[in-house]
């Protein structure tokens, strides 16, 4: 543990942050709000225990709220969201945590969904964009849900690329998110007839490995997938998720890898002095805190295998 903590130390000494000095007071508050993250441990207990048994498991918790504890994680949530906005100087890093929300919600809306299913974020600055406004009239003819949200994805990844020209630290985060994305598409595409159509559609150009070498190996045994994206920084992830994939026909592993990822990446903000990136790396962690904490208590609800839970939560904390 404390060479992964000198290798994270010597990373950010690598990687520049926005070094802003404004946020020498949040950073602070940010440390000592980090060390009320939940251990591996505390996960470990909720999915061995039963739904009764949470609260007490939670009880040194910031999850002790006296009602139902998915209201508590809501309350929470709504929390955590006000001190980000409050405290977030950079409007770039704004836009980040907010558009995948409002990306979420105008896809909702446009297929027609449930009202319950909508964040608590307005959509009228994202249908503002030209980029936009033409996917929304190309889907009102085309009436295809799916080409819709793989052009509503796609835009937002190059918002994303945009905005991460902020600080050296935010392009390396989203390279590897757009590397990540383009592993997980390149696996599900493996599942259609036509594996390479689907995936030139979906492929986000803006990641380190080129969309040849996913073209090349989309049809190929795992075996030969994995001698060939092995020299590359993903080579680990790619074959073990991709084995339990082959053999237990389950994603689990793979989404968990792909999060643990990264969350690690992440664990590197907490090395830096100054800049928002303390304050983003934490609301980051305490968001997938959150949709894990949810994800175990509704797997209880509906008595999903314990094995299958472990196998969902990233060991990141």
């Amino acid at each position: 543990m404390t060479q992964v903590v000198f290798l994270d130390i010597i990373i950010a000494d690598m990687i520049d942050g926005t070094n802003d000095t404004r946020y020498a007071f949040v950073n602070g508050i940010v440390r000592a709000k980090e060390a009320r993250l939940l251990k591996k441990s505390h996960f470990d207990r909720l999915i061995e225990a039963g739904i009764e048994s949470f609260k007490p498991i939670l009880s040194d918790t910031p999850y002790t709220g006296a009602g139902d504890l998915l209201n508590t994680l809501s309350d929470v949530e709504k929390q955590e969201r006000s001190f980000f906005e409050k405290f977030c100087l950079h409007s770039e890093i704004r836009d980040m945590v907010l558009l995948p929300d409002m990306v979420h919600n105008l896809k909702v809306r446009l297929k027609n969904g449930d009202a319950s299913l909508l964040y608590d974020v307005r959509t009228e600055g994202l249908e503002s964009s030209e980029e936009v406004k033409a996917i929304i009239a190309d889907f009102y003819s085309h009436r295809n849900a799916f080409i819709m949200s793989t052009e509503l994805d796609k835009f937002m990844c190059k918002k994303f690329n945009e905005l991460s020209m902020v600080s050296e630290f935010f392009r390396c985060y989203f390279q590897l998110y757009f590397d990540l994305e383009n592993i997980r598409s390149f696996f599900r595409a493996r599942k259609f007839e036509s594996p390479k159509e689907i995936f030139k559609q979906v492929y986000i150009r803006y990641g380190t490995i080129p969309e040849k070498k996913f073209l090349e190996n989309i049809d190929k045994d795992m075996s030969v997938v994995a001698r060939e994206f092995h020299n590359t920084s993903y080579g680990t992830l790619i074959e073990n998720g991709g084995n339990y994939l082959e053999t237990q026909g389950s994603f689990l592993r793979l989404e968990r890898l792909c999060d643990e990822t990264r969350l690690q990446f992440l664990k590197i903000a907490r090395y830096y002095t100054f800049g928002v990136e303390p304050l983003f790396g934490y609301y980051q962690f305490k968001m997938a805190e959150i949709k894990r904490l949810r994800q175990v208590y509704m797997g209880k609800e509906y008595n999903i295998p314990v094995n299958q839970l472990k196998e969902s939560i990233p060991d990141a904390w």
